[in-house]
């Protein structure tokens, strides 16, 4: 979570199940200062059970579906679309393929979602033609351009114009969250540290991971055992050095 001077506040927990976590979800937001009426925005890959717990704890929100997955589904079928064929002979395929995956991709980027689906569609409908059945890659492209579509689709009234956010220097990318992950997790389960976890101990490390990140974890003890040294300690034993 971000806010508007740019500070960063770390949050995580385990979805066990729907309840516990809008409550968690809920009481991370509340610990951060935010409630349902603060202005927010909220970026989302997509996951409907992410999606319900926006609208649960912050129904206000500006919502938008996160760029960088979106670019990301968009990066696999060009790869595929580029792969297209055995060799020179299916080159102009893999060119028309990859024209079409990006023009869909610039209409949507700059909100012209209905320009966007209608090219994905007819790509589609491409893809199926009984000339191209036995092209190398096809079933895959094909397979890759449903996806998408049927991404998009599933998200339909959260898709945003990217490009003016963008230009107003609003956020339209969770890549800053893959940072946060490995803060928080993958930093402390990587074959180095060798930790593990499992349903009991999983919430009490993500709590005591995110203080730690938060520079909360001392006020944290203080407010549990009030005997936990006094906020001053460090400064007056630096003085005294």
């Amino acid at each position: 979570m971000i806010d508007a001077d740019g500070t960063q506040h770390r949050f995580a927990f385990a979805r066990n199940d729907q309840a516990a976590s809008a409550d968690a979800y809920a009481q991370a937001l509340a610990a951060a200062g935010v409630h349902a009426d603060t202005p927010a925005t909220v970026l989302c890959d997509g996951d409907a059970g992410l999606w319900r717990l926006q609208r649960e704890a912050l129904p206000a929100a500006t919502v938008a579906l996160d760029w960088w997955h979106v670019a990301i589904r968009f990066e696999h079928a060009l790869q595929t679309a580029r792969g297209l064929g055995t060799g020179a002979a299916d080159a102009d395929l893999a060119d028309e393929a990859g024209r079409n995956l990006e023009r869909a991709k610039w209409r949507l980027w700059h909100g012209r979602w209905t320009g966007c689906r209608r090219k994905l569609a007819g790509l589609y409908r491409w893809t199926k033609r009984k000339h191209l059945r036995e092209i190398a890659g096809i079933n895959r492209l094909q397979r890759h351009i449903s996806q998408l579509l049927g991404y998009l689709e599933r998200n339909e009234d959260m898709l945003v114009h990217y490009a003016a956010r963008r230009r107003r220097g609003e956020p339209i990318s969770t890549a800053f969250v893959e940072s946060a992950v490995n803060e928080i997790v993958a930093k402390r389960m990587n074959k180095k540290q060798q930790m593990r976890w499992n349903r009991t101990t999983v919430q009490p490390f993500l709590d005591v991971r995110t203080a730690v990140l938060n520079e909360t974890l001392e006020d944290a003890f203080r407010h549990r055992y009030p005997g936990f040294r006094s906020a001053n300690d460090d400064q007056v034993l630096s003085e005294a050095a």
